[in-house]
């Protein structure tokens, strides 16, 4: 005990003036890392005390949280200065920011809801975002909030990330050295991808419904962080994404596609990129893309990529050009379609068909010629399915077209032919070389059926020509018998 005992009473000691300054300055560092907790810890994130929004208009509730760079990452030291307390309702390029992030839990909290994240666009920030959504809150004035490409249900979680132009989600990282960032996570993508797993521990949000989004800077990061990461995502959706390359250099190199000069083995690789050999299998991909966009200009590689390497994607197109919001694609009879895509209702733990050349598709400006595409159009928007048994002894699906309720539909088709190629697969595995046996019925009846293996260049197995219509058929699979 410190002091002197005069008749029972405790005296404090007098403090010496050098004593005093250290009590104070003691004093000061406490209390500035209780409003600023990335000073006192990295890792992990700490709620905010400053923040100042934390309802939504509807009554959710709203939480920031702030942070600091782990080693992990890999951030350079030249970026040790962008990690400063950012600033409440961050707006604008001056205001970006890495280290804070909203979570807004569903109107309803409960265990095992899914999760939306949301990578906000060029100029803009988490809080921008987190405001169309959340707030109804205009930032030009004429915009309509609701509308938001970004918006997801009230019965989700939403994660609204930020990220700065310099960095663009991480593209920026990853052309420096694209050589070495092939296949390669870079910091930015390392930083959205722990938040994430923090958050769905935190929150205790379903493991197999977890989905990306995006708006341009936001719908390239979509691409590139969520294509080589089916095994977190179960879908993304890209808005107008602005550029492709990212997704290509993280997928391999599916960019540029092979000239007419390549060699057979040139285009071998490529074939192996465009289909991701060695990555998880992609989560199902949907991408609002306008042939009036200048930031279209990387589509062809990766529609051209889709298409060899049978990937899930399911692409819309027109005259929108580089929108945030629906109604200038919700008022085209094929973005309206489009829209109704429920990609907010896949899992991750079940298997999904790839549909690729259906006799549904119309033109698409970066599979064909200027004269020939078609103005407004989609692919594979109109297909659905249902896992009906996924055994190691066999594999079976649903599969139809859906008629989806939009305003101004286009002419809805009745049937269609389509490649189908099976991924995701869980418990039926596909071996090299092995002979399986198919069959396509419906009530009962076989319509179809056959033998065939694996495609030697990426290990998939695909069904050519399926028919389909709107009524229900089942396809399935199993190992043939010798």
């Amino acid at each position: 005990m410190i002091g002197n005992k005069i008749c029972g009473v405790i005296e404090p000691l007098p403090f010496s003036p050098l004593m005093r300054r250290i009590l104070t300055f003691t004093i000061i560092v406490a209390a500035w890392c209780l409003v600023n907790p990335t000073f006192a810890a990295e890792w992990p994130p700490s709620l905010d005390p400053t923040n100042t929004t934390v309802k939504a208009t509807n009554g959710r509730t709203i939480e920031r949280f702030i942070h600091g760079p782990r080693e992990a990452w890999g951030y350079p030291e030249s970026a040790s200065g962008e990690w400063g307390t950012p600033p409440d309702k961050e707006t604008g390029v001056a205001q970006q920011n890495h280290n804070s992030f909203y979570v807004v839990a569903p109107l309803n909290p409960r265990e095992n809801a899914p999760l939306c994240v949301v990578l906000h666009s060029a100029n803009r920030t988490a809080y921008d975002y987190l405001g169309y959504s959340s707030l109804n809150r205009q930032i030009d004035g004429r915009e309509v909030p609701s509308t938001v490409m970004t918006h997801s249900p009230d019965d989700f979680y939403a994660l609204y990330l930020n990220s700065t132009n310099s960095e663009w989600w991480g593209w920026s990282q990853a052309k420096q050295n694209l050589a070495k960032q092939i296949n390669t996570a870079p910091p930015a993508e390392l930083r959205v991808l722990e938040t994430i797993e923090w958050v769905a521990q935190k929150y205790h949000v379903d493991r197999n419904r977890i989905y990306l989004c995006g708006v341009s800077m936001g719908g390239c990061g979509t691409l590139g962080i969520g294509m080589p990461n089916g095994n977190i995502f179960a879908a993304i959706r890209a808005n107008v994404p602005a550029g492709t390359n990212y997704a290509s250099a993280r997928m391999g190199g599916f960019a540029p596609s092979p000239s007419v000069e390549a060699t057979q083995a040139e285009r071998d690789a490529w074939m192996k990129r465009a289909a991701g050999v060695g990555l998880p299998d992609p989560p199902i991909i949907v991408d609002f893309s306008s042939q009036q966009d200048n930031w279209a200009m990387t589509q062809p590689a990766l529609v051209q990529a889709a298409q060899a390497g049978r990937l899930p994607l399911v692409l819309c197109w027109g005259p929108f050009g580089h929108t945030t919001f629906s109604p200038p694609v919700e008022q085209l009879p094929y973005g309206a379609v489009s829209l109704a895509y429920p990609w907010l209702e896949i899992r991750k733990d079940e298997a999904y068909p790839v549909f690729t050349r259906a006799s549904t598709d119309q033109q698409s400006p970066w599979l064909n010629a200027p004269s020939e595409f078609s103005g407004n159009g989609q692919m594979n928007a109109w297909f659905r399915w249902k896992s009906q048994q996924d055994t190691p002894e066999q594999f079976a699906l649903q599969l139809w077209i859906a008629h989806p309720t939009v305003a101004n539909p286009p002419p809805m088709p009745e049937t269609a032919t389509t490649d189908v190629t099976l991924r995701r697969l869980q418990k039926f595995k596909v071996q090299a070389g092995q002979n399986y046996a198919w069959k396509i019925s419906r009530d009962g009846q076989v319509l179809a059926s056959g033998e065939t293996t694996p495609e030697a260049l990426n290990g998939l197995l695909t069904l050519r020509g399926v028919a389909l219509g709107v009524k229900p058929v089942e396809l399935s699979v199993k190992v043939a018998v010798k």
